[in-house]
C-alpha cells in the first residue's frame, strides 16, 4: 500500500469514527415539494389515477402558496374527467377557478367544464363555458382561446349533425354519424367516445361508403389508446417461451415440424455444431409439451390489448372491404406501423421482441422502416459484438432498405447513416475480413 494510499484510508477510517455513521444532508422544502410533485406526476402518467390524485391533493394541501399549488389542483380535476366521473370533474374544475381566478389553470379548467358536459350530452352549458374563455380573450390571442372556439363550432356541428339522424334524409345519416366520431376524434381526442361513434357507422350502415373509414379509425381509436401508456417491461413466461422459440426456429427451421409429443422424428441438423443442434432440439420440445399452441401464435398475441385490437380491425378492413382503396394501403400502413411498435420494445430493451415486431412487419409489406429495424437488431446481437453472420444479415436488410427508399428523402438518410453506422462498428471489431465471404 502507497504512502499516499495510506494516508487517505487513515483519513477515511478517521472521519467515519468520529461521525459515528454518515448520514445524507436532509431535503430542503422545496426539494420535498418537487419530489411529490414528481410522484404525482408519475402517478398520473402510468395511469394510476386516483392515487395520483391523492399525491397532488397532498402537494396542494402541504404548499398552497406554491406556484404549481394550481396545477395540482388542475392534474386533481383531470383524474376525475379521465375516469368519466364529470360531476366530481366538474366540481373539481369550479374549485381550480375559485381559487386561482388569475391563473393559466383557470382557462384549462373552464374548457374541460365544457368537454365534461359535452361528454354527458348537455350542450348549450358546454358551449357555455366556451363562450367564457372566448370572452376573456375576444382576439385571440392564446392558444386556449383558439381550443375554446374550436370546441363551441364543434358542439355545434354535432347538433347539426344530430338532428340530421333524428329528422333529416336516411342517405344523410351515415355522414352525420361519422362526423360525429371526427369531431370526437380530432377535435377532442377522446378516443373512447370516438371509437364507439365509429362503430355505430359500422353496425348501422356496413355498406356506405363511409364504413371502411369508420372501421379504419376504430383501430386508430385502439392504437391511440394503446399509446398513452408503454407495455409493459415484464413478460410472462409463454411469452418468454415464444421469443425463446422463434429464435430457435430462426436457427434451425426444421424444428418448425416439431408438433405435440411426436418426438420420435428426429430431422439431421444443417450445421456443423451438432450439440448445439441437440440442445435446441430438446428446448423446443419442453416447449411445444408445456405450451402446445405456441408454435401457431403470432407475435401479435402478446402485444398489449389494444395494441392488438387496432391491428386487428385494420386487418379487418383487408377481410371486409377488400375492394376499398383503404384495403389496398392498409399492409403498408400496417407494416410502418408495426415497425414503430418494435422500435418502442426495442428501446424498452426488448431487442428479441423487437425483432420478432420487425418480422411480422416485413411480412406484412416490406418497407425500409422494417429492414433498418432488422438491421439494428442484428448489428446489435450481442452486448459486445455481433457474429458473423449477423453482420451479414444487418448488411443484407440496409441493402433491402436501400432499394425501397427513394432517393433524396429523409429515409434515404436514415439508410445512409444506418451503412455508415454498420461499416464504422464492423471495423472498429476488427471483422472487415469475414470468415465465409460467400454466405448468403
Amino acid at each position: 500500500m502507497s504512502f499516499g494510499f495510506k494516508i487517505l484510508f487513515l483519513f477515511i477510517v478517521g472521519f467515519a469514527v468520529s461521525s459515528c455513521s454518515v448520514t445524507k444532508a436532509p431535503l430542503t422544502p422545496r426539494q420535498e415539494a418537487d419530489m411529490l410533485y414528481a410522484k404525482a406526476s408519475q402517478l398520473q402518467d402510468t395511469e394510476f389515477l386516483d392515487e395520483a390524485s391523492a399525491q397532488f391533493e397532498e402537494y396542494a394541501r402541504k404548499y398552497p402558496e406554491s406556484i404549481r399549488a394550481d396545477n395540482a389542483r388542475l392534474q386533481i380535476a383531470n383524474s376525475y374527467l379521465q375516469q368519466s366521473k364529470y360531476e366530481e370533474a366538474i366540481s373539481a374544475y369550479n374549485d381550480v377557478i375559485e381559487k386561482y381566478p388569475d391563473s393559466d389553470a383557470t382557462d384549462h379548467a373552464l374548457l374541460s367544464i365544457g368537454d365534461a358536459y359535452l361528454a354527458q350530452g348537455e350542450y348549450s352549458k358546454a358551449i357555455e363555458a366556451y363562450d367564457r374563455v372566448i370572452g376573456k380573450y375576444p382576439r385571440f390571442g392564446v392558444k386556449v382561446a383558439f381550443d375554446a372556439r374550436d370546441r363551441a363550432d364543434a358542439v355545434k356541428d354535432i347538433e347539426t349533425d344530430l338532428k340530421i339522424l333524428s329528422e333529416g334524409e336516411e342517405s344523410s345519416k351515415d355522414n352525420a354519424q361519422y362526423d360525429i366520431a371526427e369531431i370526437y376524434f380530432s377535435v377532442y381526442n377522446d378516443y373512447e367516445l370516438a371509437r364507439n361513434e365509429y362503430q355505430k357507422v359500422v353496425d348501422k350502415w356496413p355498406k356506405s361508403e363511409l364504413a371502411d373509414d369508420a372501421l379504419w379509425r376504430i383501430g386508430d381509436c385502439y392504437w391511440n389508446i394503446a399509446s398513452r401508456q408503454l407495455p409493459s417491461e415484464k413478460f410472462s413466461d409463454e411469452q418468454m417461451a415464444f421469443v425463446t422459440l422463434m429464435e430457435i426456429y430462426d436457427k434451425f427451421p426444421q424444428l418448425t415440424k416439431l408438433k405435440l409429443f411426436h418426438m420420435d422424428a428426429h430431422w439431421p441438423a444443417a450445421t456443423k455444431d451438432v450439440r448445439e443442434y441437440e440442445l435446441a432440439f430438446a428446448q423446443t420440445r419442453r416447449i411445444i409439451n408445456k405450451y402446445p399452441k405456441l408454435a401457431d401464435m403470432r407475435v401479435i398475441d402478446f402485444i398489449p390489448e389494444n395494441y392488438r385490437k387496432a391491428f386487428e380491425k385494420w386487418e379487418e378492413v383487408i377481410m371486409i372491404y377488400s375492394h376499398t382503396d383503404r384495403a389496398v394501403n392498409a399492409p403498408l400502413y400496417i407494416a410502418q406501423t408495426l415497425s414503430d411498435l418494435g422500435n418502442i420494445y426495442y428501446n424498452m430493451g426488448q431487442k428479441h421482441f423487437a425483432s420478432l415486431v420487425y418480422r411480422e412487419s416485413l411480412l406484412t409489406a416490406p418497407t425500409p422502416e422494417g429492414h433498418l429495424g432488422m438491421a439494428r437488431y442484428y448489428g446489435n446481437i450481442t452486448s459486445v459484438s455481433a457474429p458473423a453472420w449477423a453482420y451479414r444479415r444487418a448488411f443484407y436488410h440496409i441493402k433491402k432498405a436501400e432499394e425501397l427508399t427513394p432517393a433524396n428523402s429523409l429515409m434515404a438518410n436514415e439508410v445512409s447513416w444506418a451503412k455508415e453506422w454498420m461499416n464504422y462498428k464492423m471495423r472498429i471489431e476488427g471483422l472487415e475480413n469475414w470468415p465465409d465471404k460467400n454466405a448468403r
